[in-house]
């Protein structure tokens, strides 16, 4: 699937612009990403403790600035969790769409079997992104769970991939 919108690969040279993102987030979009409204204190430990040899960040900027949305790629065995988020300025242009794309080919090329989101039950917006990217949803109280079963990698998603990182290298891979 076309993916148009640049999305950039993360690396631990990158954890301020990814604190900074955080960081951006109001209140109630930190208790949304997070489960609960925490401090910017804890948004750096949680940076500080991303693992980039196990895990994946992918991001979309806006010029030389910090990401504008970002998704974190958490890889446990076969399967991965997907955290997401968008600055409310920036929403509605298709970023969460990009990036949750671009994360589940990834995967795929990988041999990741499954990926799924996991949030409060009254993140509706993740949940539009979840069914709208084929996810089946799962409710458990006052959680819930998008899941995706991953197909096995071709050569048009190795390709499809390839083409993602040459889009994300050239200057001009920002997003309007």
């Amino acid at each position: 699937m076309k993916n148009p919108t640049p999305t950039i690969h993360l690396f631990d040279r990158d954890r301020a612009a990814l604190v900074a993102h955080f960081v951006a987030l109001d209140a109630e979009d930190r208790r949304l990403r997070f489960g609960a409204s925490i401090a910017d204190t804890a948004i750096m430990e949680y940076v500080a403790r991303i693992d980039f040899e196990r895990d994946c960040v992918f991001a979309v900027r806006t010029g030389i600035r910090m990401p504008v949305a970002v998704v974190h790629v958490v890889r446990t065995g076969a399967t991965a969790e997907l955290g997401l988020s968008v600055l409310s300025s920036r929403r509605g242009r298709g970023y969460g769409d990009a990036l949750l794309r671009r994360a589940v080919t990834w995967l795929r090329n990988r041999g990741i079997l499954s990926a799924y989101v996991h949030c409060i039950a009254e993140n509706a917006s993740m949940m539009h992104l979840a069914r709208r990217n084929g996810m089946r949803i799962v409710h458990t109280g006052g959680e819930t769970d998008g899941r995706l079963e991953l197909e096995a990698p071709t050569p048009g998603s190795r390709m499809a991939e390839w083409i993602d990182d040459l889009r994300a290298m050239r200057p001009a891979a920002t997003a309007p």
